[in-house]
């Protein structure tokens, strides 16, 4: 069986895309943190995800649209009025990799505007074409050493410094706006729930496999296997509003902590959401993005019959097992 890696965004990938550097961008002078950076944001089908993690330090989450997963720590830096955003793999996603393979990977920092946090986020990341294109003209811009076809910058942190704040607003050293929603609660801690009858093992249409076990009091741990054999591991609550009930799904089970004091109300904001059909004789879930679950709980019953003419289902399976599993894995 086949197990998906939920890690990535190392020097390997950094080159493809963006501009690493060796160096960071921060000292301990430069560093600030703002409060209003702490939560989830989502641009197109990525999911922004920043967690206090100490007085001057972000814990930093990306989840693609694929359920791909990358964590950094993140440090906010304020250079002449101007705020920038420096990132950096977190080292701990290495710790099951083959040691000798382990030695031949290297981490790098990455550099980004921040043009506002409220009422939306948006970030502009370093153009690695246009700070090619000056490096070429002017070699002794800034320290650098060219690998293959990409750059890889060598500078101290006093000259990145010097540099991007030089060259912030001139066009195109940084990219266009990356602009970025917040996403907020669309139900509350009264709304969740526990459904025995959600325990059990189901056996899809196209062959997936759902496994859903009893976590804690309204926490499910779940196993999604594709017809591949590609597996899945997420937790998982169920809210009820209204009439309608939601099946929110977190990729990582420290956001399920409503006690956490970095929290801002992770445990009520899932990294996918699916309206939950019907759970016997049969599981039918429907995917919802974060918007049609807004959307599904703002309308009026009649609205959401008339939506519900021709759903797409994510699964659609049949009980494999008779017995309810009420055991915690």
């Amino acid at each position: 069986m086949k197990t998906k890696k939920i890690t990535f965004y190392l020097l390997a990938v950094l080159l493809g895309g963006c501009l690493p550097s060796l160096h960071q961008l921060y000292t301990d002078e430069t560093l600030v943190f703002e409060e209003r950076l702490v939560g989830k944001w989502v641009h197109e089908d990525d999911i922004w995800e920043f967690r206090k993690a100490s007085e001057k330090e972000y814990q930093m989450r990306l989840l693609d649209g694929d359920s791909k997963e990358g964590r950094f720590e993140a440090h906010l830096v304020k250079l002449e009025g101007m705020m920038f955003l420096d990132i950096f793999p977190d080292t701990d996603a290495l710790e099951d990799m083959q040691d000798f393979y382990k030695m031949h990977i290297l981490a790098a920092h990455t550099f980004m505007k921040v043009e506002q946090i409220d009422p939306n986020l948006q970030l502009r990341m370093m153009n690695p074409d246009t700070v090619s294109d000056m490096l070429k003209d002017d070699p002794n811009l800034l320290k650098h050493e060219q690998i293959d076809d990409s750059i890889v910058l060598t500078a101290s942190t006093e000259q990145l410094q010097k540099f991007v704040v030089k060259y912030a607003n001139v066009k195109d050293v940084f990219g266009e706006a990356m602009d970025m929603e917040r996403l907020a609660p669309a139900y509350t801690d009264d709304d969740l729930i526990f459904d025995a009858n959600l325990t059990g093992q189901w056996e899809g249409k196209e062959g997936e496999m759902l496994d859903s076990v009893k976590m804690s009091d309204k926490t499910y741990d779940l196993i999604y296997v594709e017809a591949d054999g590609t597996e899945h591991h997420c937790y998982a609550n169920l809210a009820r509003v209204k009439d309608i009930t939601l099946m929110s799904v977190f990729m990582d089970e420290s956001e399920l902590d409503p006690n956490d004091p970095y929290a801002y109300a992770f445990h009520l904001i899932p990294d996918t959401s699916f309206k939950v059909e019907r759970i016997e004789p049969e599981l039918i879930l429907q995917h919802l993005d974060h918007e049609e679950v807004l959307e599904l709980l703002q309308d009026d019953s009649a609205s959401r019959e008339q939506d519900a003419v021709n759903p797409c289902y994510f699964f659609e399976g049949i009980r494999t097992q008779l017995q309810v599993w009420n055991a915690v894995r």
